[in-house]
Parts: structure tokens; C-alpha cells; sequence
């Protein structure tokens, strides 16, 4: 019987995935990029390492619906989330920015929100991707970006993080604080591979 479940769950993955419509949430556990802000200075941490990055997976033949489309045919993760480490308190005029300092080549950010919400996701180009803004407001909920390139390797981002004004202009009495995100397209676990895995587990389970 176990065998039998092995094998089903891996056909479903290959018959779903030609028919998926909206991204796939394939990496766990989140890795979210803790802020603080005390009232003068930001703070930003990130666990990842160069060592040990978020990973970016495509999966072939997938198309997703609607804005989400951007994703086709990418490697891509929403692993990483902004979340408040603790209660941030801003004033009235006050916003927490997220500003690109650097990015390697060909890695892409789309707006995205909470993952289990991903229907409602903008998916719009955010943090320098296809011209748009280097500045993004955060808007102080836990958001999950999307992340996504077109071709196999490492790529990493800088961010800025900070305190302005809703047009972004930072205001000099508050410090902010730099992190580092790091990614590392590889290719997705084989739909063929995992049926293989499967017969192997039923051929083992006869004997």
C-alpha cells in the first residue's frame, strides 16, 4: 500500500505539472529577512550564505496564469520573505524602503505577498527588474518576492534598508542597514526521475 501511494503522488506530480496555474511553492522551510527599527536604527539579517543559497528550480512545460506568467520558463523561488522581527513602530509619514544596492546579472524580483495567497499576487517588476524602480516599499506585513533567472548558476543581491518618506526620500536622522540575499539556480528533481524512484520502491516492495 505504501508503495502504491509512492507511485501516485509521483504520477500526479507529472500529470500536474503541464497544468499548473500558478507557482509553485517548492522550497521549505521560508527564510525570511528579519527587520528591526528601535526608533533610530534599522536592522536587517538574512540566515542564506553563499554556502548555502536559496535555490532557484524550473520546471519544464509549466505555464502559469495571468500576471504570474512572468515566471515561464525560469528558475524561480519565494523562499525568501521580509517579515518584523519584533513590533516596529513608524510615524504617520513614515515607511520602511527596500532599496537595491546591487544584483548580479539576469536575476529578476516580482512583487509577491503571502505565500498561500499567491492568486493575489502583482507580480509586478519590482527592485530594478525590466526598469523598474531600485526602490520598493515594504509594507510591513510578511511579503514573499518572487525571484527568478533565466539560466543556471549563482546570483546574489544588496539591498538597502530604510526609513523615508512615501516618495522614498530617506530621512537622515535614522541609520539603515545593508543585507545580502544568495541565490543558486539548479535544475528541478526529474518527473521521470521520481517515477523511476517509485518502480524502484515497487520492484523492492515484490521481493
Amino acid at each position: 500500500m505504501k508503495t502504491m501511494m509512492i507511485s501516485v503522488m509521483a504520477l500526479g506530480s507529472v500529470c500536474g505539472s503541464a497544468m499548473a496555474e500558478l507557482p509553485q511553492l517548492h522550497a521549505w522551510p521560508m527564510q525570511h529577512i528579519m527587520l528591526t527599527f528601535d526608533g533610530s536604527t534599522v536592522g536587517a539579517h538574512a540566515d542564506p550564505t553563499a554556502m548555502d543559497p536559496v535555490l532557484l528550480q524550473r520546471f519544464s512545460g509549466e505555464s502559469y496564469d495571468g500576471a504570474a506568467s512572468v515566471l515561464d520558463d525560469s528558475y524561480y523561488s519565494d523562499q525568501y520573505g521580509w517579515l518584523a522581527d519584533g513590533f516596529i513602530s513608524l510615524g504617520a509619514d513614515e515607511f520602511m524602503w527596500i532599496e537595491r544596492v546591487s544584483s548580479s546579472a539576469g536575476l529578476n524580483v516580482y512583487e509577491g505577498g503571502m505565500r498561500m495567497m499567491r492568486e493575489f499576487h502583482s507580480y509586478d517588476a519590482i527592485l530594478g527588474t525590466d526598469g523598474s524602480s531600485d526602490r520598493w516599499m515594504w509594507g510591513g506585513t510578511m511579503t514573499h518576492n518572487w525571484y527568478s533567472a533565466d539560466a543556471l548558476g549563482d546570483y546574489e543581491a544588496t539591498y538597502f534598508v530604510y526609513v523615508g518618506d512615501a516618495n522614498g526620500d530617506a530621512y537622515t536622522q535614522y541609520q539603515g542597514a545593508e543585507v545580502t540575499l544568495y541565490f543558486s539556480a539548479v535544475p528541478a528533481p526529474s518527473a521521470m526521475g521520481l517515477l523511476g524512484l517509485a518502480g524502484f520502491g515497487a520492484m523492492r516492495r515484490r521481493r
